[in-house]
């Protein structure tokens, strides 16, 4: 019963003896005086002083440079060190991880446009039929001014373009020897590649369907070069054959723009022959155009 009336009285004697020294050092500090109860402390260290002859210890508490400031301190700086490395270890496991992913993703996607090119070749690539059994009896000798086998793959000249039309000009026949060979076409209509060697050409629609003739045939030439890369490839064939087809295919590309390009140009000369046939009473170039 007395502690419950006592125990809240000194408390707040306490408070009050507390706030009233921090007033003062407030209000002593502001001055630029020590308080009264520092000046009184500050007397006695003095006196013992010169009472004992030994000198006032220096302060150990906390605001010293003693063993609970250096305990304190250390603490402090080994709690941001952890703090570093943790931190640095997080990073390095993210960026593995995001390295790792990365590559698993990398894989993949080879691993996807190597099966695309793959299946590509399996499309392109054309099955050879069965080759024809023939006997002692059965053999005949190469017509004349069939190629020979040429040792140096080296020594193969890139075609020109005016070679490959005319090499790809020529009609299509069947194939004697082989029964799966390819069957003649019956029409010009059927194969862009059936042009003559010597064409004709005596005026503007002989010309243009020329030139549309000679375009299907270089690209019918493009798509059996690209066949032939595709069937060599895969049968593991090197060297500079393969690197002489490319150049070969390129050229007929580039024959068969030209080509292109050069009957869209004649095809726009037609309105001018339709002129004529509708004013077959006009005059000539030179009489329409001069004035």
């Amino acid at each position: 019963m007395v502690m419950d009336v006592f125990l809240p009285l000194l408390l707040v004697i306490a408070l009050v003896w507390v706030l009233k020294n921090a007033v003062e050092d407030v209000m002593h500090a502001s001055k630029g005086q020590n308080s009264p109860r520092r000046e009184f402390w500050d007397k006695r260290w003095t006196a013992r002083e010169k009472r004992t002859g030994k000198p006032r210890p220096k302060a150990t508490g906390f605001w010293s440079r003693g063993p609970l400031r250096r305990y304190l301190f250390d603490s402090w700086a080994d709690a941001w060190s952890n703090a570093n490395t943790k931190r640095a270890d997080r990073v390095d496991d993210e960026r593995a991880a995001y390295e790792a992913a990365r590559a698993e993703q990398v894989a993949a996607r080879d691993a996807a446009l190597a099966a695309a090119a793959e299946q590509r070749t399996q499309l392109h690539r054309s099955t050879p039929g069965p080759a024809p059994v023939a006997g002692p009896a059965e053999a005949q000798p190469a017509p004349a001014g069939t190629a020979t086998a040429v040792k140096d793959p080296a020594s193969i000249p890139t075609p020109t373009p005016e070679e490959l039309a005319a090499m790809f000009a020529r009609p299509s026949v069947p194939n004697p020897a082989s029964p799966t060979g390819p069957a003649a076409p019956t029409s010009k209509e059927e194969s862009p590649m059936a042009v003559s060697n010597t064409p004709e050409v005596s005026g503007h629609a002989s010309a243009k369907n020329y030139a549309d003739a000679m375009a299907k045939a270089a690209t019918a030439a493009v798509t059996s070069l690209e066949q032939t890369i595709a069937s060599m490839t895969a049968g593991k064939v090197g060297g500079p054959a393969l690197g002489h087809l490319a150049k070969a295919q390129e050229s007929a590309t580039a024959m068969a723009a030209e080509l292109r390009a050069a009957h869209s140009v004649l095809a726009k000369h037609d309105a001018v022959g339709e002129a004529y046939q509708a004013n077959k009473d006009a005059g000539d170039k030179d009489w329409m155009t001069k004035e």
